[in-house]
Parts: C-alpha cells; sequence; structure tokens
C-alpha cells in the first residue's frame, strides 16, 4: 500500500511523466543555462530573489524549477501549460504535487542527475513532525560512494540501505540485476517509483533490515550509504541505525564477505568511533579480519565530537527550537561516557578473494576527486597486489613498472643569480583520486625513465653512471619511493596499462 505522501505511479503514467520532463529540458543542463545552477543543494542555498528573478518567465522549465527545486507554490494555469499533454490532475493523482486554490505545490522534491530524474522527500519534511521516515535525495555523501565504486559488469548486485535507490540505478547501468534493500518502507515505495519514472526493468526492492531480505544469494557489487551517524538517538531511518556506537558499520564490514562472490567487491560509506590512545586504524583492521577479503579504508574526516554533533543536528533543528541546546549537550554527554573522543568517516570496500593471505590498507584522508574514480579504486587493489607480490627488493628490482599517462609535473621556479632556478617540483593526477605531492629532482629523472620496457634494476645501473655514484648508495631508496608511487597509482605495475 502506498504511504499518502509517496509519488506512485503506474508505468505508462511514468513514461508520460519523463518525456514531459524532456520536453520541458528538466536536466542538469537546463537548469544550468536558466539559472546557472546544476543541483538542489546548491539552489537551496541560493540567494532564492535572484532565482526568483531568474525563473519569472513562467516557461514550463522555470515553473519545474520553482516547483520541485525551490520548493515555491506555482499558479496552477502555469502548470497546467508545463505538464502537457498530461493533466495537473494526473500529477495530483500521481502524488507530485497538492491543490489549494489557484497554487500547485510540491508534494515531493525532483532532482534530475544525469539522464535521471530521482524523486525524495523535501527537506522542510525533516523539520515536520512527520520527519522520523524522511528518504533524502541525492546529497554529497551520495556522489562520494558513486565515484569511488568500481563499475564493472554484474551478473547482480545490491544496493543495502538504498533510500531513494539512487546507487541501485547507477549499478543497474552495468548489472543484470540489482537489488534494493531498506528497512523504511516510504523509501523501497520511493525506490520503485524511481525505477519505473527511470524505466529501469532490472531492478527490485526489498523492505528488511541489512542483509536479512537477501539471504542465501551472492552478489558481485554490493553498495552500502547507511545510516551511520554515531549518536544516542534513534529518531530518524536515515540517520540513526538504532545500534550503539558504529555497530552498523561494523557488522557490515563483518556479514558482506558472505554475501560476495570471488572477487567481488562490497563497498560501504562509513563513521567509526575513534578512542584515546588507540589507532583508529587498528579498530578497523579488526573489523576485516578473518573476513576472506582484502579491505581499503580511505579516511576522508576525522571530527571532533562537538563538531560532529553540531553537523548533524543542524539538519534536523531548527536554531529557534527550544531543546536544542538539552539535545547537543545529550550527544557530547553519549560521547564522553562511550569514550569517543573523535569521530572518523571515508569508504570502506572489500573485495572477495578466497586462498593465500588477505591485505588491509588504511589511507589516512584522500586527496580531491576529479569525477569518476572507481576504475582508480580498482587499480589500487592490483597495485597492492604487486607489492604484496614483491615483498623483498630484489625480486622489486626485477620489475619494470610504468609512469601512469595522467601523471603532471609541475615546477616552481624563483630568481636567482640572473636565472630561474627551480625551487619545488610537485607531481600529481591529473583525474581520479588526484594526489599530490613534492619530490626532488633525482625522483623527477628516475621516473622520466619508467616506460614499462626497463627493470628497476636497469634504471637504478643508468642513475647511478650518471651520478658516480656505487649503485647500492641509491637502490635501497628507489625501491621504497618505487612502492609508495606504485601505491599512490603514479607508477602502474607491469602489465598494468592506463588510457591516456
Amino acid at each position: 500500500m502506498n504511504h499518502p505522501a509517496v509519488p506512485h505511479g503506474t508505468p505508462a503514467q511514468c513514461q508520460a511523466l519523463r518525456t514531459v520532463l524532456s520536453s520541458a529540458g528538466f536536466t542538469p543542463e537546463g537548469i544550468l543555462e536558466t539559472i546557472g545552477v546544476t543541483d538542489s543543494a546548491a539552489i537551496r542555498e541560493s540567494d532564492i530573489l535572484l532565482l526568483m528573478r531568474r525563473t519569472r518567465g513562467g516557461s514550463p522549465l522555470e515553473t519545474l524549477i520553482r516547483l520541485f527545486l525551490m520548493e515555491v507554490p506555482v499558479d496552477v494555469g502555469d502548470l497546467r501549460r508545463a505538464v502537457a499533454p498530461m493533466t495537473v490532475e494526473e500529477w495530483v493523482e500521481i502524488g507530485l504535487v497538492g491543490i489549494s486554490g489557484s497554487s500547485a505545490a510540491a508534494r515531493c522534491r525532483l532532482s534530475p542527475w544525469q539522464d535521471m530524474v530521482i524523486a525524495s522527500d523535501s527537506p522542510r519534511r525533516l523539520l515536520s513532525e512527520e520527519g522520523q521516515d524522511y528518504v533524502m535525495g541525492i546529497g554529497g555523501s551520495s556522489l562520494t560512494l558513486a565515484n569511488l565504486t568500481v563499475r564493472r559488469p554484474c551478473r547482480r548486485a545490491l544496493d543495502l540501505g538504498a533510500g531513494c535507490g539512487f546507487q541501485a540505478f547507477l549499478a543497474a547501468r552495468h548489472s543484470d540485476h540489482v537489488v534494493a534493500v531498506d528497512r523504511n518502507p516510504r523509501a523501497t515505495e520511493l525506490a520503485e517509483f524511481n525505477a519505473r519514472l527511470n524505466g529501469l526493468d532490472n531492478l527490485e526492492c526489498r523492505e528488511g533490515d541489512l542483509f536479512g531480505p537477501v539471504e542465501g544469494m551472492l552478489f558481485d557489487l554490493i553498495v552500502s550509504n547507511p545510516p551511520f551517524v554515531i549518536s544516542p538517538e534513534a529518531r530518524y531511518i536515515y540517520r540513526d541505525s538504532g545500534m550503539a556506537g558504529d555497530e552498523v558499520c561494523r557488522r557490515i564490514v563483518r556479514e558482506a564477505p558472505s554475501f560476495l562472490t570471488e572477487g567481488g567487491f562490497c563497498q560501504i560509506l562509513c563513521n567509526w568511533a575513534e578512542y584515546a590512545g588507540r589507532d583508529w586504524r587498528e579498530r578497523l583492521r579488526e573489523w576485516g579480519e578473518g573476513s576472506g577479503c582484502d579491505v581499503w579504508v580511505m579516511r576522508n574526516q576525522s571530527r571532533d565530537t562537538a563538531t560532529y554533533a553540531a553537523n548533524w543536528l543542524r539538519h534536523t533543528e531548527r536554531l529557534e527550537t527550544d531543546n536544542l541546546q538539552e539535545r547537543f549537550d545529550e550527544w557530547l554527554a553519549y560521547y564522553q561516557r562511550s569514550g569517543i573522543e573523535r569521530v572518523g568517516g571515508g569508504v570502506i570496500t572489500l573485495r572477495r578473494r578466497s586462498g593465500g593471505r588477505t591485505w588491509f590498507h588504511a589511507d589516512d584522508g584522500f586527496e580531491t576527486m576529479l569525477g569518476y574514480c572507481g576504475d582508480q579504486v580498482a587499480a589500487g587493489f592490483e597495485a597492492r597486489d604487486f607489492l604484496e607480490g614483491v615483498t623483498d627488493d630484489g625480486a622489486l628490482l626485477r620489475t619494470a613498472p610504468c609512469l601512469c599517462p595522467d601523471v603532471r609535473l609541475l615546477k616552481q621556479l624563483m630568481p636567482h643569480q640572473g636565472e630561474w632556478v627551480t625551487e619545488a617540483i610537485q607531481i600529481h593526477l591529473s583525474r581520479g583520486l588526484a594526489h599530490k605531492g613534492e619530490i626532488d629532482p633525482f625522483v623527477e629523472r628516475f621516473l622520466i625513465g619508467c616506460d614499462g620496457a626497463r627493470t628497476m634494476e636497469s634504471l637504478i645501473g643508468e642513475m647511478a653512471v650518471s651520478l658516480s655514484v656505487e649503485p647500492d648508495r641509491i637502490r635501497t631508496a628507489v625501491c621504497g619511493m618505487v612502492r609508495r608511487m606504485v601505491e599512490r597509482g603514479v607508477l602502474l605495475p607491469p602489465g598494468e596499462k592506463a588510457e591516456g
């Protein structure tokens, strides 16, 4: 049964709705051309008066922007022109709008993203008395996970904690079949509607908690953006798991391997507790021990508990709320009782690998993502496989890594005695996980010689001759440098190729 606040519609109605939205130009490109904003978050943060001026023409696109992104009531007559050849009455029946006199108001948020349109709850619902089962749309965390997901052809994929279904819809592009699971019945209904709205017929939604609805199934890919917030509450399904601390994330890491095919990936957006006097890496290492999976943790934040609590309460409480300070104090008292000093966050990626010794690696932060990085994540696993296989320097020296074509070198020059001299050399990757770091002239010269044809030993010999030093004097330093560069993706393991 559909909740009255959840849009619904037949496949035919959804197809007609897609046609109307497309004809109106309700796309990221169309919105950019009209108001210079490409996503709904930017619209919420923009000057409402400026946006009202830019959407005052009454065109179908301007009407839809006002209605579904700015959440401003529109004239019913303008809406009739915008939805033609459908009728306003059909949109009311679907649950997209409500009518009061001559005005129409949105009953959900519609957000275009690439070639999709995603329905979700309005942020205003989160602040209402009905906000406990609020369903988020596409946010920053959703995009982080999407950009880091390894995308390979899959027979079967799972979106755990699917919400509005965004991750599931992306997986559906490269999977034969996708299962979207959420414990919130409103979320599964919204995901089903969004699947019909975007013409996806290889996806099913199941209501339930964690892996319960897919017991006995195996997946080539699992993605999860669970309710990971570490809080003393269970007020909001999208945010609070109801489990103590970071238990929901630990459980997913522990249970996911049993649902992965050999070589399959599980990628989880997580928060975890960090305790004084204990390395956060060791806690997460324990989560993955004995799992039969290689584990790569990418931490992109670590916040003190006060900052963390204030950030999450800001999403759900108005500043004028009488008990805001009281709730803030409750959160801080909870962290103190639990011994939690900071809260870390990032993405944990598991790869199922039976047989042999599995590895664990944790990056303390990662640089800015330049677009899609999933291929780079997959390459990172291959790089660490290579490094695990060349544990001694002798084995490494017999290999011939090559320089990644995405590497860029920047030199900072300074004037000195009438000449420009090099003050600093910086190397970085121009796409994906855009690592940056300074190198010295020796490393600069060595890297350009890494063409995939010459072994490390051969290059060391050439460098030793040019520097008039014994090879043994530079061999250890070079091996350490090569390992770091392979780990960061600057050097590719032998046999690997990258698109230029």
